[in-house]
């Protein structure tokens, strides 16, 4: 859903700051309360859904005839009727799923190839589809082909999270570079909280899921001295939650580690302002975790803490170019733990302090002006 979703609504935020008009076409539920209609995408067609019907369309049924059944004849027809005749000036596409919609002269016809097309990309979307199930291989060569869009020279401009996963899509696709967008939120107004000098509060804020280096941070905490707490400030995962309350039972460091609610997606940084440290543990078990420059990052500098990472590269440059935080040399618990409890202090209160001059950088309001010049959308155009 485009409301819950911060880049997208970012984006949509920033273009109507611009003076643009903004159609946004997405799932249903609740849209971006700035877009000036919401069209939502129908069901598809139940039939697609079945067993059968996933074996008849992606072995019998052409790959454009199977993208139209699949995705594009879900789109509302007023909406496309407007595409058609060349009723919008700027096309923004949300990641890679609709790119061959371009390539459809139906729709893309002569009226509406006049539109500027922007492909916001996100992260890197793997080549293969992992999972060795007989559903993957029979829909994995639909898979690849739509990924395989990315690189349509249709679109006149491309963005991504960083330099580091874009130069990925140049080298595998041939493209141009993309423009990094930072996935940074709005500019908070606050001050870092105090410290005190026999406690340093930790968090680990968003997603719950292993992968995130939740053994190894409980590991860590084994060791740390009594001076250290953790809080995890997780997304609803029933299943991983509970995991994590099973094993925090059982710590002998129970008593300094909880578990919070989330807190909204427009809150975060308020809500985690009171702690001293976020840890930001990614080891680096896939492309997108060796190359993470993930939203915590920026909400741990906008909520003024210092920033504990790994040496994943992309974090590490800001955290070492801005003195945010510390950056551990290895992905082991026992480093983990050996580099905070070296921190004194004083070294603690730089880190915020540093955190509170960066978060002047490191906002949406700055970020805005990359997208807007990524896309050539100066404040004079208007679009619908």
């Amino acid at each position: 859903m485009i409301a819950n979703d911060p880049r997208v609504r970012r984006q949509v935020d920033w273009l109507v700051e611009s003076g643009w008009v903004v159609d946004t076409l997405g799932l249903s539920g609740p849209a971006a309360p700035e877009a000036s209609r919401h069209y939502e995408l129908s069901a598809p067609k139940p039939w697609l859904l079945t067993k059968w019907g996933t074996l008849l369309v992606h072995t019998f049924v052409p790959r454009r005839a199977r993208f139209r059944k699949l995705v594009t004849d879900r789109v509302p027809r007023e909406l496309v009727d407007d595409i058609r005749v060349g009723a919008y000036d700027l096309i923004v596409f949300n990641e890679y799923e609709f790119t061959p919609w371009v390539s459809d002269p139906r729709d893309f016809t002569l009226a509406a190839s006049c539109a500027r097309l922007h492909l916001d990309i996100h992260e890197y979307h793997k080549p293969h589809v992992r999972r060795h199930t007989l559903g993957a291989r029979l829909t994995g060569h639909h898979y690849r082909w739509v990924r395989r869009q990315i690189g349509n020279p249709a679109f006149d401009s491309r963005t991504v999270v960083n330099a580091q996963i874009g130069q990925l899509y140049v080298d595998e696709l041939a493209i141009p570079q993309p423009t990094p967008l930072l996935n940074t939120p709005p500019f908070a107004d606050l001050r870092p909280s105090g410290t005190i000098d026999d406690r340093v509060r930790l968090v680990y804020h968003g997603i719950a899921g292993w992968e995130r280096g939740f053994h190894e941070i409980l590991d860590a905490m084994r060791v740390l001295p009594p001076r250290f707490t953790m809080a995890f400030m997780l997304m609803p995962n029933p299943v991983i939650t509970r995991q994590l309350e099973e094993l925090i039972a059982e710590h002998p460091a129970r008593d300094r580690i909880e578990i919070l609610p989330p807190a909204p997606v427009f809150e975060i940084a308020e809500r985690i302002n009171a702690f001293d440290l976020e840890l930001i543990f990614l080891p680096p078990r896939t492309t997108n975790l060796v190359y993470a420059l993930p939203n915590k990052l920026f909400e741990a500098i906008q909520g003024r803490l210092g920033v504990v990472i790994g040496e994943s590269p992309a974090m590490a440059e800001i955290v070492r170019d801005c003195e945010i935080g510390v950056v551990v040399p290895t992905f082991r618990a026992s480093d983990l733990a050996a580099a905070l409890t070296a921190l004194t202090p004083e070294d603690i209160r730089a880190m915020k302090s540093a955190a509170d001059r960066a978060a002047h950088r490191f906002n949406a309001e700055a970020e805005g002006r990359v997208f807007r010049d990524a896309i050539g959308a100066d404040a004079e155009s208007v679009a619908r």
